[in-house]
């Protein structure tokens, strides 16, 4: 009789035990990580559910796929830096119209519709043969600004970056997108990314300053309202943030995370060179 209890005791168990596993899920806080060397193994980011890497150098990306994580490539469509094996060909063809001296790129001139056809019909087939499943687009900031500052000269590069991402997700309709800030553009093209990628809003490093601080008060109510608008207007849009400070100050980066979390965002913490992997404390 005791052998029989037994018998109908471990299913019960099983299914206990399963769906325990299935509340953690449900229950545990996502994690996420901005990672752009190729240094580390694959394990040290098996804690995370969503990474970012440089698509042109990274680590190994087939043991993360096995494991079903989020892969984005890092993808800068408002300017090229001159260190991408592409820019030759790009400055040939006379795409770019600023320079950005201080992080040694060129801003380019998105109005051109070469541009768009060149990020769909090469730039992201390269990073999917790698193995991505997504990407990240960085610096829709610096063609904004451009029309923001001198709006005759540069008339149109909004609407033009709207129509780039707009047709990226057109022709990709499976690839997970995130934009980082792009806030100008976010009410047009929300509904063409996955997330927003909320860069420097609890903290900021200020031009000069070698350290980070934490920004104003009502500057970061001034985000999260923003944010909270996107998120309304956009039920789908995840809010992704990521702030800069000492990972040595672990009270500090326990604040940064818990103010990001109380506001329903993933955050994620660490060193503005993005060089190396901090875990949340």
């Amino acid at each position: 009789m005791r052998r029989v209890r037994k018998l109908y005791l471990f299913p019960a168990l099983m299914f206990l035990c399963a769906l325990l596993m299935v509340v953690y899920g449900m229950l545990r806080p996502e994690h996420w990580v901005v990672y752009y060397n190729n240094a580390l193994s694959p394990e040290s980011f098996q804690t995370f559910d969503l990474i970012v890497f440089d698509s042109d150098s990274h680590p190994p990306l087939a043991p993360l796929q096995d494991k079903k994580k989020t892969l984005l490539a890092y993808m800068s469509l408002g300017e090229v830096n001159s260190s991408r094996s592409y820019f030759k060909e790009l400055q040939d063809k006379q795409f770019f119209i600023k320079e950005n001296k201080q992080w040694g790129s060129w801003v380019v001139d998105v109005r051109r519709p070469e541009w768009t056809a060149y990020v769909n019909d090469t730039l992201i087939p390269a990073v999917l043969a790698q193995g991505f499943n997504g990407i990240m687009i960085d610096t829709v900031d610096s063609v904004t600004a451009l029309e923001d500052g001198d709006p005759v000269t540069y008339v149109g590069m909004k609407q033009a970056a709207v129509h780039m991402i707009k047709d990226i997700h057109r022709r990709y309709p499976n690839l997970k997108i995130m934009i980082n800030r792009g806030f100008d553009i976010l009410p047009e093209v929300g509904g063409d990314v996955d997330m927003v990628l909320a860069e420097s809003v609890y903290t900021d490093i200020p031009a000069g300053a070698k350290v980070p601080v934490v920004v104003a008060d009502a500057t970061y109510r001034d985000y999260i309202a923003l944010l909270r608008g996107a998120r309304k207007q956009f039920p789908k849009l995840k809010v992704y943030t990521l702030d800069y400070w000492l990972p040595s100050d672990t009270h500090g980066v326990k604040r940064i995370y818990k103010a990001e979390r109380r506001q329903g965002f993933i955050p994620y913490v660490s060193t503005n060179d993005l060089q190396n992997v901090y875990p949340e404390p």
